[in-house]
């Protein structure tokens, strides 16, 4: 795996949250300095085909032969890849990894070459070409300083080698002014280095809090979503609360209004029914909301304890069986002698919420209550063979406010299945539900504790 590139001079002492965005400012600068490094380039080319006619006479030399020789590869090279970063763009990921790195090497061998080209020109050069040649060289450090990346440009190697060399060499050779340039180019070299750091600090502070800006509008948009979500879900709890318990509470009145003080019971049975009926409905529904409020508000805490899965049955068949046998549903147990640990009130409410929620949607003849253990866990099942569930329901019916594809007259406010999950978390539980061929499976999975093993031995025993 290739290491990533080192971190430049202008990043020390950045805080870790401008770090953190280094490999992005990197990247974004490579792709921003483009259109500078062409210029670069054609002004480098220029000036390489400038020197080379200018000192054709050194061509024997071996000196100019090196010089001109890694000139040619470095452009050449450079000129390849732009063309293939331009029509092929790389990933970020290859930028950093390859891209960098590479172009970082080319520039290293530049320098070298820049700087070696001093004692191969100017021992040549006459006065007037010599201050020129003086000149270039400045040029060419300002070219690095203008048009190339943080990424790419290794400026304080440049300076060192490059006016490095030039001053060693006015100190040997003593042409005039020698000492004035000699103090004043690395003068010149440290103020291109000083203000190309500041520059380099401004700019990433800007990018820096560039990226920090973009991460907090995201942050703010989905917290703002969270919010929006919540408010949408509370107000359909509101208007799903006004019109179920709506219906139960008038179907009560027009019950009610047919019950006649003096009046028959065998006539007034029908309407004392209803009236039983409706009030049990809307009985169900406020339950359903008050049960949800308390696990929102988080109030409610369990109280677990060990105990058989046939004193939970008993429990829940004592409120659920009555209603289901009104509806011509016959319900059968299994597993009744299997040890688990639980909170009995709520372990019974959370399997009363699956038993109603296939008693009013289902449209069920049978309904089997279970209970087994598996490995690392006891698991209860309630399993019914109604009309089963829709596309896509498994992934949503467990959420507050959704209901199946197949809901019954009664409707509901989808808040069972909801609580029904909130419950069992409280227990370190999970529930979910198997698609069938005919019907639903829906299972409460909890984690069995020690001795929990023992005491189903005993039990079956």
């Amino acid at each position: 795996m290739t290491a990533a590139p080192a971190v430049p001079d202008s990043w020390a002492g950045e805080t870790g949250v401008k770090a953190a965005h280094r490999d992005q400012i990197l990247v974004n600068e490579v792709r921003t300095e483009l259109k500078g490094s062409v210029a670069a380039w054609i002004g480098l080319a220029s000036v390489t085909a400038f020197l080379a006619w200018e000192f054709a006479a050194l061509r024997d030399q071996i000196g100019y032969q090196l010089w001109f020789g890694t000139m040619t590869v470095f452009l050449t090279g450079w000129l390849i890849a732009w063309t293939r970063f331009v029509t092929r763009p790389p990933p970020e990921d290859a930028i950093v990894s390859t891209w960098i790195p590479c172009a970082k090497a080319g520039m290293m061998l530049c320098n070298l070459a820049t700087a070696a080209s001093v004692w191969v020109f100017l021992p040549a050069s006459p006065p007037e070409l010599r201050a020129l040649m003086i000149i270039l060289y400045a040029w060419y450090l300002i070219i690095q300083f203008a048009a190339a990346s943080e990424a790419t440009q290794v400026l304080t190697s440049a300076v060192v080698m490059v006016l490095g060399s030039l001053t060693a060499w006015l100190l040997v050779a003593r042409p005039p002014y020698a000492l004035p340039l000699a103090c004043f180019l690395p003068l010149f070299g440290a103020t291109l280095i000083a203000v190309r750091r500041f520059i380099r600090q401004a700019v990433v502070a800007a990018t820096a809090a560039r990226a920090e800006t973009e991460e907090a509008r995201g942050e703010l948009a989905l917290a703002l979503t969270a919010v929006a979500r919540e408010r949408d879900a509370k107000t359909q709890f509101i208007r799903a609360a006004s019109h179920d318990l709506q219906q139960p509470l008038q179907a009560a009145a027009l019950f009610l209004d047919r019950i006649k003080p003096g009046g028959r019971a065998a006539e007034q049975a029908p309407s004392i029914g209803g009236l039983r009926q409706a009030l049990t409905a809307a009985r169900a529904l406020v339950t359903a909301m008050l049960e949800h409020l308390k696990l929102e508000g988080g109030v409610i805490r369990p109280r677990i304890e060990r105990l058989t899965a046939g004193d939970v049955f008993d429990r829940v068949l004592l409120t659920q069986g009555p209603v289901a046998a009104a509806a011509g549903i016959r319900i059968r147990r299994a597993g009744s002698r299997v040890v688990l640990t639980a909170d009995p009130a709520l372990l019974a409410r959370a399997l009363e919420n699956l038993i109603a929620n296939a008693v009013r949607h289902a449209e069920a003849r049978r309904i089997l209550l279970g209970c087994r253990r598996e490995r690392g866990s006891v698991r209860l099942w309630v399993i019914d063979d109604g009309k089963g569930l829709g596309e896509g329901d498994e992934a949503r019916i467990f959420s507050p406010f959704e209901q199946g594809a197949h809901v019954g007259a009664s409707g509901g406010f989808g808040l069972g299945l909801a609580s029904t999950r909130g419950l069992v978390a409280l227990m370190d539980g999970q529930c979910g539900v198997a698609k069938m061929i005919r019907g639903a499976a829906f299972y409460i999975s909890l984690p069995v504790t020690t001795g929990t093993e023992a005491e189903d031995l005993r039990c079956a025993a």
